[in-house]
């Protein structure tokens, strides 16, 4: 029963700063309501991971989706705040041939391992009108690990045989934090795009007391659907 205890009060420290991010969030929207209008909004993402100990990560493509609020601060200051499902991480080889070249080199032991860091975002954007139809979006992002997947499988095997190993751990919601800034382009009444790119500010290596450091990276591209 102790260990019980003991196990429950962890999970809640562990998720208390998204505990206090969402509560501020939906204050905000509800003491804003007769000025916010509500959307939803998904697209693809583009991650990694840079800094130390990184080298021959790419990139990989994947994508988020999730709500948002526009609250009107000004005629030309907005703020939105957003709840996201986002896919990101990155993928890499597991020999120097096929990092360096364009396909897997024949003979080699090539595996291709496939690194998904999935996270519950939280942006708090604010957007500065240069028109009406084009603003400026910057705000600090936060986020929580949900789980990471990982998905290995070997580019030799070319007889149709599917060998792709999957483990999945969980994230045990581990705060990444950073900045997200970008641009975003009025369609019309209802629809908009935002480009946007975050670099994360906190160090995934913490662990190792500094000797190393590496953080998150992500370019997104948003279809935004807002209801009037």
């Amino acid at each position: 029963m102790i260990y019980s205890i003991c196990k429950e009060y962890r999970i809640i420290r562990t998720r208390r700063p998204l505990f206090i991010l969402l509560f501020f969030l939906f204050t905000a929207l509800h003491s804003n309501a007769q000025e916010s209008r509500f959307g939803i909004k998904a697209g693809p993402n583009y991650s990694s991971i840079v800094g130390d100990l990184t080298e021959g990560l790419k990139f990989r493509f994947s994508g988020h989706v999730g709500v948002l609020v526009e609250i009107d601060l000004s005629y030309k200051l907005k703020f939105q705040p957003e709840l996201v499902y986002s896919s990101q991480g990155f993928q890499f080889s597991t020999d120097l041939a096929s990092i360096q070249a364009d396909s897997p080199v024949v003979g080699e032991n090539d595996f291709r391992n496939n690194v998904q860091l999935n996270y519950l975002t939280v942006p708090l954007i604010m957007k500065f009108a240069l028109n009406e139809n084009l603003d400026i979006e910057v705000g600090p992002q936060f986020g929580f690990l949900l789980n990471q997947v990982s998905i290995i499988k070997n580019l030799d095997e070319i007889d149709g045989t599917d060998l792709a190993r999957r483990t999945t751990i969980s994230g045990d919601f581990q705060l990444d934090y950073g900045a997200a800034f970008g641009l975003g382009f009025r369609l019309n009444d209802h629809f908009s795009l935002s480009p946007r790119a975050y670099i994360g500010l906190r160090d995934r290596l913490n662990g190792l007391g500094g000797i190393a450091q590496n953080y998150n990276v992500a370019l997104q591209f948003s279809v935004n659907y807002v209801f009037l």
